[in-house]
């Protein structure tokens, strides 16, 4: 089984790319402020990254923040 499916990996090279863009915008001297920019760009696919492996399956959302709906789910298979 892979680390990461279709949409992760996708995801990944974006954040390695942006990256690159971000270090290679960044010029001492010039006072130009666009490697924040990149750097913003950055952040967000970082956290869409990791909130996508830590919040979903293949292609299911598991986050159901009603407790009693999530008893009813977990406790089903006990009995």
């Amino acid at each position: 089984m892979a680390l990461f499916n279709y949409r992760q990996s996708l995801q990944a090279l974006l954040l390695i790319f942006f990256t690159f863009v971000a270090f290679a915008s960044y010029h001492e001297g010039t006072g130009s402020t666009a490697w924040l920019q990149w750097t913003t760009v950055v952040v967000i696919i970082f956290f869409t990254l990791t909130f996508d492996l830590s919040f979903t399956d293949d292609s299911n959302f598991l986050f159901d923040p009603d407790a009693d709906n999530w008893r009813r789910k977990t406790e089903a298979g006990q009995y």
